[in-house]
């Protein structure tokens, strides 16, 4: 788990860094055509390549098992036949919709973007069942390093094409950098698949299985896709019908959207190295009482990586935000609704664990309700808390999503959660941590630099908030045991 949060963090680094030269390179109307047609191209990625991988992670580790292995290589191809089709098909239909994709994007560059992106759709579709492939061995190395030659490999391309000219466009030269790794990776992806005893072999009869577990999760996610825009475009409506004219509303949901929520979303990365690591685990298992140890584990982790974060934000958000993006009404956001990471952190790994209970169809079920929720409570709370009412509507629709997620699996499991007593423990040590944190920056600042005073604080604030932890023993390190020992076993044999 260490080295894929490691790895993890890496690769969400570089991201987060590549992001920032992007705004450099283009101009404002290419960022907002770039960033537009991305969210048509996240979509068309979303359906070929998504909940394949967990799908085909389930059935390895089932397989690994029960010793058939040759079931999985059956599944494998099957999959990669599908999807591949599928992304093809998806290519030939963006080929021909030149008059459409334009009047949407409303540019023709979109779609010269979409165009320079086709590649790296057919390259997702075949990678997606190799990784699925490795995640379930529990090869989380391989995938790790996958994932990240891929990051490096599009920075580095685009770069060179920037500096060089020979690409003109700076937007061409960044979707066709995305293009080239995701071939490049995808390669490497083979090659790791042929190395851990993956074989390609066909037979029929394999499609149904693949299908019924990937397409409750392919709907979620698709939906999740169109949500964004959806709710991009129900924020600026409302503040505007306030009185706000519509360049600032664009510009707080800009604000938000491009700054506050990247943020909040930091704890999401070792939440998602769990979820990667628990779902083979959960779903060999037929001993309840194990998985119900492990779901204990892995929600308790789950809180204090969160909970971490909480005392920085809530004390520095300004200074965070200001210094990151220049911008203080960010942090003002980051620090009012820094709460909502929370919910947002316990839907994500409740989710996952109700996935790796063959329960997609809930989840689906869960995830529409929620998201009608959070759709209609941004709709009517602008008018009461303003811009800030989409991190909040968020925060409470992931709170009932998780609520239902935890209620399914109690119900499946048995299994008893204390997750309110938990969550009231942490918040109750977070409160001094805050405290000490907010003072000591007001110590720093005035002998240090910014960068430095934030740093340093953060280390703090991070240190004394374990500290607290380990002192009244809330703080669940039996997964750090088990990952450790597992490391200890592997390395002497």
């Amino acid at each position: 788990m260490l080295t894929l949060t490691m790895f993890s963090v890496i690769t969400r680094l570089l991201g987060f860094v590549y992001k920032i030269y992007l705004t450099k390179i283009m101009t404002t109307t290419e960022l907002g055509i770039y960033n537009l047609t991305l969210s048509v191209y996240m979509v068309l990625i979303t359906i070929v390549g998504s909940s394949i991988p967990l799908t085909i992670s389930k059935i390895t580790a089932n397989n690994k098992a029960l010793q058939k292995e040759k079931d999985t290589r059956y599944s494998v191809t099957s999959s990669m036949i599908l999807t591949s089709a599928l992304s093809i098909f998806l290519s030939l239909l963006l080929l021909i919709s030149r008059p459409l994709i334009t009047a949407l994007i409303g540019d023709s560059l979109g779609y010269d973007i979409l165009l320079c992106l086709i590649p790296s759709i057919i390259f997702t579709a075949i990678y997606s069942q190799i990784r699925g492939y490795l995640w379930g061995i529990e090869n989380y190395f391989a995938v790790s390093m996958v994932e990240l030659i891929e990051q490096v490999l599009r920075i580095g391309f685009c770069i060179i094409f920037v500096i060089s000219g020979i690409i003109k466009s700076p937007v061409i030269a960044v979707c066709l950098s995305l293009s080239i790794a995701c071939g490049i990776s995808t390669f490497y992806g083979i090659y790791l698949y042929f190395r851990n005893n993956g074989r390609f072999k066909f037979k029929n009869g394999y499609y149904k299985e693949i299908i019924k577990s990937s397409l409750p999760l392919t709907c979620i996610r698709v939906f999740s896709s169109l949500l964004q825009p959806l709710i991009a475009i129900i924020i600026p409506m409302r503040l505007s019908s306030m009185g706000m004219s519509k360049s600032d509303a664009l510009g707080h949901l800009g604000i938000i959207m491009g700054m506050t929520m990247p943020l909040l979303s930091i704890p999401s990365t070792i939440i998602g190295s769990l979820c990667m690591i628990l779902i083979p685990r959960i779903n060999n298992s037929q001993d309840y009482d194990n998985i119900n140890l492990q779901l204990k584990n892995y929600l308790s982790f789950t809180i204090s990586c969160i909970f971490i974060f909480l005392p920085s934000f809530m004390a520095m958000g300004t200074e965070i935000c200001r210094f990151i993006f220049g911008n203080a009404e960010s942090g003002l956001y980051l620090s009012l609704c820094a709460w909502t990471m929370v919910p947002m952190g316990i839907a994500q790994i409740t989710t996952s664990i109700l996935n790796a209970l063959n329960q997609e169809q809930k989840t689906f079920i869960y995830y529409t309700i929620s998201s009608i929720i959070l759709v209609a409570l941004c709709f009517l709370m602008p008018s009461i808390f303003g811009a800030k009412a989409m991190l909040i509507a968020n925060g409470i629709s992931t709170t009932i999503l998780s609520l239902m997620n935890l209620i399914r699996i109690k119900k499946l499991t048995g299994f008893k959660s204390n997750i309110l007593k938990s969550i009231t423990i942490h918040s109750l040590l977070c409160l001094p941590t805050i405290l000490l944190t907010h003072f000591m920056y007001n110590i720093c600042c005035n002998i240090f630099n910014t960068f430095i005073s934030i740093f340093l604080v953060c280390a703090v604030s991070v240190i004394a908030y374990l500290g607290l932890l380990l002192v009244f023993g809330a703080f669940e390190i039996s997964i750090v045991k088990d990952y450790l020992n597992k490391f200890v076993k592997k390395k002497s044999h």
